[in-house]
């Protein structure tokens, strides 16, 4: 899809002091995602995963003030440890930008080995409107910081 506008395409970088195969764990085994998946200060309730292409994930966060919210999709393409392509839909999510919205989008992430550690790139297509760029935008940049910190624990023992 060629973007309408700069907010349909939503790109994030970061490099995480981790092997690459530990990084691609954390988003791939439900044990591990259930450890720091969501914003900052969000909690995991459930995290399900089906790791093939055709297979889905199916994972619930509650916020800090209780709200539940269901993040949901089918794997496109896995290549253990490199890329991960996976659909992301939006059904009614009451996080910003989401409300009230239905809508299928994609996210990639590519995972690079350099030396000890993981650069991630992460993009977002098919947003609909840039409320749920934004929405999604702080969302992903906050998990990835919770993403950060899980690692960065593990590195402390």
């Amino acid at each position: 899809m060629i973007p309408q506008n700069e907010t349909d395409v939503l790109v994030l970088k970061r490099i995480f002091a981790a092997p690459v195969d530990r990084v691609f764990d954390a988003w791939t085994k439900a044990e591990v995602l259930a450890k720091w998946f969501g914003p900052e200060e969000f909690s995991v309730n459930r995290s399900e995963v089906q790791l093939y292409v055709g297979g889905s994930y199916d994972i619930e966060i509650c916020s800090p003030d209780g709200k539940q919210i269901r993040h949901f999709g089918d794997y496109l393409e896995i290549n253990k440890p490199h890329y991960l392509v996976f659909t992301w839909m939006l059904a009614d999510q009451d996080c910003k930008g989401s409300e009230g919205l239905v809508s299928e989008t994609i996210v990639s992430l590519e995972f690079k080995a350099i030396e000890n550690t993981t650069e991630l790139t992460l993009t977002h297509e098919q947003l609909p409107n840039k409320e749920a760029y934004h929405g999604h935008q702080f969302g992903w940049s906050s998990s990835l910081n919770s993403l950060t910190s899980y690692l960065q624990s593990l590195a402390d023992l």
